[in-house]
């Protein structure tokens, strides 16, 4: 009898190690669910320089002080078009001292041009021209909108890969500004 015990408890050991190993499977699979863009890391935003639609150079360095929302875009896509109205919106509610956006623009071959667009519809924000080597600095990109939040001591706080609503940035803007 103390043979049957051993033999069931020698068959039940390789059950219980992948039932539990499908369960830690599944809870990591659920964070990353329903955690998307919440990373809990904070590492120095890479500087850059880029020209914006007029041909002038804007650096990282002209947002010393502010917290800011560098946000890549296609301007032929439309969930970037939705970012850059959600964006546009956020930035008309809050005070231009503190807080700053950029459109860092992938510009494709064949698509409308970011200056095109900036002429026809105006944005409140200026957008810049990417470049593959300040795309590799962020870390690269996985889809457009990819939003990163950057606060006044320029350090990368957060990224949302996707549309991201407004109450979203609200949270997390406040997180990085504290009053």
């Amino acid at each position: 009898m103390n043979t049957k015990l051993n033999t069931r408890a020698v068959r039940l050991a390789p059950s219980l190690l992948i039932g539990l190993l499908a369960s830690l499977v599944a809870l990591v699979l659920l964070n990353r669910a329903f955690g998307q863009g919440d990373h809990f890391w904070v590492r120095h935003a890479p500087d850059f320089a880029l020209k914006n639609t007029d041909g002038d150079v804007v650096k990282l360095d002209d947002f010393t002080g502010k917290t800011l929302a560098v946000c890549f875009i296609v301007t032929s896509d439309k969930p970037s078009l939705r970012q850059i109205a959600i964006l546009s919106d956020w930035l008309k509610e809050h005070d231009p001292k503190k807080f700053a956006v950029l459109g860092l623009s992938i510009e494709q071959w064949g698509s409308q041009t970011t200056k095109a667009y900036v002429d026809q519809d105006h944005p409140s924000f200026p957008f810049l021209i990417a470049d593959y080597e300040t795309i590799r600095a962020f870390g690269g990109l996985t889809a457009v909108p990819t939003t990163f939040v950057i606060d006044k001591d320029q350090n990368i706080i957060q990224q949302y890969v996707g549309v991201t609503k407004k109450e979203v940035l609200d949270a997390t803007f406040a997180a990085a500004s504290p009053q």
